[in-house]
């Protein structure tokens, strides 16, 4: 009986070690007497959409050392240090240490490495790895976003696409014996898979004007930060998104990670801000398509208004007197939009705000986007809808504001502002294709319409006069706003913006500018609107 048990438990054995878990066991076999060593797969590149390359690989190379390989450590400590710029009693201590296999450094180059292969050094070995190059270094950085040591994606498009864009690494297996010593053998080479292709809707000249402006912007008015973003506003398609200052990508200033995260904010889409006037391109939309203010309706303004007992004052001090729905647009009065909003009502105008989608995130394609402030319906009184109505008391994302402001111009259809176009592998397969549903009918076209033409008398008669361009129809807003520190009004801090879009007949860019703490002159048709009309004009004569 005995017997016939040992020997059923040896059968049980032998049928689980070969039969249920013989892979896994063959596995386990292999990976002690194999070692391998990985060949980093290429990462995908990242091109604009006329296909120029803005992010590629270059091949660098890992040092290796299997310690029990080491003849003579002290010596291959010393040549590595040498050849590789290494502490050579760190490298001996590295040496002496009962790890099988250590890293010696990353990112050699191919000069170096032949310097070390040609040397006398034994038990070290090489492996090939990618370093990410950005062949315009200081440009579209935000956007672009950077990777580590080992090229995985760490900020912008290189995190937020990393899984297309990392590709699957190979091996070099290598037969050696249950500590390591490598034996006589063939070695088998199990080949990776390059990352996909990342094509954006970025346009890298027209990225090249806007990135042009907004540094001389910077210049001129010795700001904080200045930022601008230039879409396509019947698509969404970003054609090109800067802020300075800014930094390489080829050489990240990793030194100082807090200043590193700063710098790499992509604000646009991340920060909200009070919007001033730009946000009475919206005001104004609701009111006409609601048909209770006409292109014949007419505000007096007294310099201030009087709502619920408190009097709010127009940026004119003196009064506008009485205007034209058109004339006080373009001249920016607070007193006409005040009435607009008020005569609205606050259902109306929040229902308004929901359909331009400012209470919620816009869904661009882009790491850290914040969702605009606004205070809760049921808590709004008529000062508060009053301020509102000509862009106060209430925050949004630039981003947000770009997108509404598309859906006033564009025809009355709400668009999902993206930046990538197309994603494909190596082998050809179109992995993801951008673009999102458009939300037909927000306004009326008739609507939309109108607000262009009385949104081009702005720039020909009004506050953005310095936005145009000879032969171009332009049109747009400008915007100043106070800045607040702390919950208070930070005094002599302000934001200074201008939305413009061109042609105006039938507008295929819509561009925003945001200029931040400008020194000196700070109104939005002074220190913003210029650099638009400028990028406007280079975009043209393309």
């Amino acid at each position: 009986m005995l017997v016939i048990f040992l020997f059923v438990a040896v059968f049980c054995k032998l049928l689980s070690v070969t039969v249920i878990n013989g892979e896994s066991m063959q596995v386990k076999a292999l990976s002690q007497w194999y070692r391998d060593l990985p060949i980093q797969a290429e990462r995908g590149e990242i091109v604009d959409i006329n296909g120029v390359v803005l992010a590629d690989s270059q091949t660098t190379y890992t040092v290796y050392a299997r310690p029990i390989d080491c003849v003579d450590k002290t010596k291959t400590a010393r040549i590595l240090s040498e050849k590789l710029n290494l502490n050579y009693e760190r490298l001996v201590e590295k040496l002496q240490s009962k790890t099988s296999e250590i890293t010696i450094k990353k990112g050699v180059d191919k000069e170096t490495i032949l310097n070390v292969l040609s040397s006398e050094v034994s038990g070290v070995f090489i492996s090939e790895s990618i370093k990410r190059v950005y062949p315009y270094g200081d440009f579209l950085t935000q956007v672009l976003g950077f990777t580590n040591v080992d090229a995985v994606g760490q900020t912008g498009l290189e995190r937020y696409y990393n899984d297309y864009l990392k590709g699957v690494d190979g091996y070099a297996y290598t037969p050696s014996d249950l500590v390591g010593r490598e034996l006589e053998g063939v070695t088998h080479f199990v080949e990776g898979t390059k990352g996909a292709t990342l094509t954006l809707t970025i346009d890298k000249r027209i990225q090249d004007i806007t990135e042009n402006a907004i540094l001389e912007c910077i210049t001129n008015t010795n700001s904080k930060s200045v930022s601008a973003i230039i879409m396509d506003p019947n698509t969404g398609e970003i054609r090109a998104i800067a802020t300075t200052p800014s930094f390489d990508l080829n050489e990240v200033p990793r030194d100082n990670v807090a200043e590193l995260m700063k710098l790499s904010r992509i604000g646009l889409v991340s920060d909200v801000f009070e919007p001033g006037s730009t946000f009475k391109m919206v005001t104004a939309a609701l009111g006409i398509d609601s048909g209770k203010i006409t292109t014949n309706y007419r505000s007096y303004c007294a310099g201030a208004l009087m709502v619920d007992g408190q009097r709010i004052k127009c940026w004119k001090t003196k009064g506008h007197g009485s205007q034209s729905f058109s004339e006080g647009v373009a001249s920016s009065c607070n007193c006409l939009f005040m009435n607009i909003a008020l005569t609205l009502g606050v259902e109306y105008f929040y229902d308004g705000l929901e359909k331009f989608g400012l209470t919620e995130k816009t869904g661009i394609d882009l790491m850290g986007e914040a969702s605009g402030l606004t205070i809760k319906e049921e808590s709004v009184k008529n000062v508060d809808l009053a301020r509102i109505g000509f862009g106060q008391a209430i925050a949004v994302t630039p981003i947000e504001l770009l997108r509404a402001c598309a859906c006033v111009i564009n025809g009355g259809n709400l668009v999902t502002p993206y930046i990538a176009k197309e994603i494909v592998s190596s082998q050809g397969e179109v992995l993801y294709k951008g673009g999102r549903e458009i939300k037909k009918g927000i306004i009326k076209e008739s609507t939309s319409e109108i607000m262009r033409t009385t949104l081009e008398g702005v720039v020909l008669t009004g506050s953005g006069k310095s936005a145009q361009v000879t032969g171009i129809r332009v049109g747009g807003k400008t915007g100043t706003a106070q800045k607040y520190e702390n919950g208070a009004i930070a005094r002599g801090k302000y934001v200074s913006t201008f939305i413009g879009f061109a042609p105006v007949e039938k507008p295929e860019y819509i561009a925003l500018i945001v200029v931040d703490e400008p020194v000196g002159a700070y109104y939005g048709g002074l220190v913003a609107a210029p650099y638009v009309g400028k990028m406007f004009k280079n975009i043209f004569e393309l």
